[in-house]
């Protein structure tokens, strides 16, 4: 992502952003199949659409379809790691005589699955129709079963496969084939894929879209374009925003942000340019309104909230960056992919905003190599947001978070800390996949008070890098990142801080570049640095850099303050459990 996300700015704008082509998202392969009731969320899980997921949860349980176009076996399953095994699965099969199979079953290497002992997902139908196999089954989140996944807010690895004949037996299951099978990042209890979206009578859409432009033959691109806000008499809200994605660029579009920018004109209105080698002069655009990444689908504000346009102090022009990443420098890339936003008039409660809180993105972020489990710790601190706050009897009410690392990140949590105990996380995924990031909207709001602080951690895996990567731009640098989406809005945008490595010298860049050089693979280096990183301080900045009058808060601090008292999950609610 790029740097600075704090409001939630989004409706579209004036030139090239023009009212959405009904063909734009027009699916390109198999229609999506009837399901037998209406659930929350469906996905498609290969690029044919030959395989179909709809599922729902409540608080213990979820409840699964697959719509597979076969008249064999169907395979499902959960994984950390998106292999075959080690997973939890599941087999079924309607027979010739409408008889249907299904066991709970697990895997443990190249062969076939081996049915649990304990049977914890259960079958509530299962038949063909025209499409081909239906089966629908439900398990609890939690079936305190070793053998099955425990599935939680995290990124789940689902996978799949299926065959075009019944087996004879479920000890005699035929090899699906390499084209037959396939494995998905999903999020299933904190996004919502709806079936089919109906928007307000009153509701207005715009099209905020890129027009052809030429990818070039590099690995990373940031391409902005300026869009004005639509003109009209009286205040309105965006009430959800959604990729609009160029078929076929799925795999290079990897984010995209739109920043407030209040020193544009008309005349920049339709300017494109490279984001961070060719920004006029002009245009300082830094507080984020829309964020938007990867794997990420159509984002919907709660029903009593909505970001504001039409009134003092709203963003008038916006600047739309897109991130390209083409790690193979492909050349013949065109692209008009963009954002689709729907807006009303018919005001919400609270307007909402957007805090983004992490580390700021330069090299003062580094992860060394030949690290499994690497923390990088950043902090928003107690005064940012009692600047923001203003007064003890204010609050945020948090609604949904974007968690954001690049290539080396494993997993991401969003501390709570009051005082001196640590709440529950405002949000984690411990399962975090480069590939698959989404807005995630939290089950029940979470007020974050006067004088409460926010840490941010960060893991990352760089057993594959010799050498150290440093906070950037690009995929292959690192950043760590939350953008919390939260109501009332606040004068302040981000939150963010970075060590400055000063046990090293006064110059935390030097600082930087004297780490680079070292032998990464002495264990002695390896201490020096964990050392340094206990003792530390940090700069911290928290500001909204398109308010001027806005508050302004920096301070150096000793290092990321612990609580006294940490947070501790509930126990599982199993047999033996403490």
């Amino acid at each position: 992502m790029a740097f600075k996300v704090s409001y939630l700015l989004f409706l579209l704008v004036a030139k090239c952003i023009g009212k959405p082509n009904p063909e734009d998202n027009v699916p390109a392969t198999t229609t999506e199949p009837t399901p037998t009731e209406s659930f929350g969320n469906v996905w498609k899980l290969d690029v044919q659409g030959n395989y179909w997921l709809f599922w729902k949860t409540n608080a213990t349980h979820i409840t699964f379809e697959t719509h597979v176009k076969t008249k064999g076996y169907v395979g499902f399953g959960l994984s950390s790691n998106g292999k075959m095994f080690p997973s939890d699965v599941v087999i079924g099969w309607v027979d010739s005589n409408g008889t249907a199979h299904f066991k709970d079953c697990h895997t443990e290497g190249h062969y076939a699955p081996i049915i649990d002992a304990s049977q914890d997902w259960f079958l509530l139908l299962g038949k063909e129709d025209n499409f081909g196999t239906v089966l629908k089954f439900t398990r609890k989140l939690d079936t305190c079963d070793d053998n099955d996944y425990l599935i939680t807010e995290s990124t789940v690895k689902v996978i799949y496969s299926y065959h075009p004949d019944d087996p004879a037996s479920f000890s005699s299951l035929p090899w699906h084939g390499a084209e037959r099978r396939g494995a998905k990042s999903l999020m299933l209890l904190s996004s919502v894929k709806a079936n089919e979206y109906v928007p307000p009578s009153d509701a207005e859409q715009f099209d905020m879209l890129h027009n052809n432009f030429h990818v070039p033959a590099k690995e990373t691109t940031y391409q902005c374009k300026v869009f004005k806000v639509p003109h009209k008499p009286q205040k309105y809200h965006m009430i959800r925003y959604e990729p609009v994605i160029s078929p076929g660029n799925e795999a290079y579009v990897h984010h995209i942000l739109v920043y407030n920018c209040p020193t544009a004109t008309d005349a920049d209105v339709g300017k494109v340019y490279e984001c961070y080698r060719h920004r006029p002069r002009n245009l300082k655009c830094s507080d984020v309104v829309i964020a938007w990444a990867v794997g990420g689908v159509a984002f919907d504000f709660p029903s009593n909230a909505g970001f504001s346009f039409m009134t003092p102090g709203d963003p008038q022009y916006l600047v739309m960056e897109t991130h390209f990443n083409n790690p193979t420098m492909k050349s013949g890339i065109v692209d008009s992919s963009g954002l689709r936003i729907t807006a009303t008039h018919t005001i919400r409660q609270h307007d909402a905003g957007i805090l983004q809180a992490g580390a700021k993105v330069n090299k003062l972020q580094f992860v060394p190599p030949y690290e499994k489990d690497f923390l990088s710790r950043h902090s928003c601190s107690q005064q940012c947001l009692q600047e923001a706050l203003v007064t003890k009897q204010n609050s945020m009410k948090a609604f949904a978070t974007l968690l954001h690392s690049h290539l080396l990140g494993t997993s991401i949590v969003a501390r709570h800390i009051r005082g001196d105990v640590e709440l529950e996380p405002l949000a984690q995924d411990l399962s975090y996949d480069f590939d698959y990031q989404d807005n995630r909207m939290f089950p029940k709001e979470r007020e974050i008070k006067y004088g409460d602080s926010l840490t941010i951690d960060c893991h990352y895996d760089s057993t594959g890098r010799t050498k150290p990567t440093l906070g950037g731009l690009s995929t292959a640098e690192e950043m760590c990142l939350a953008f919390i989406y939260y109501y009332p809005k606040t004068e302040i945008s981000n939150c963010q801080s970075m060590p400055l490595y000063d046990q090293i010298g006064s110059n935390p860049y030097h600082n930087v570049d004297t780490m680079y050089s070292w032998n990464w693979q002495n264990q002695d280096v390896k201490n020096k640095f964990k050392d340094i990183m206990n003792k530390t301080n940090l700069y911290h900045e928290c500001d909204s850099h398109t308010h001027p009058d806005s508050p302004r808060y920096q301070q150096n601090v000793y290092r990321v303050p612990e609580p006294r008292i940490k947070y501790t999950p509930p126990p599982r609610q199993c047999p033996g459990s403490q």
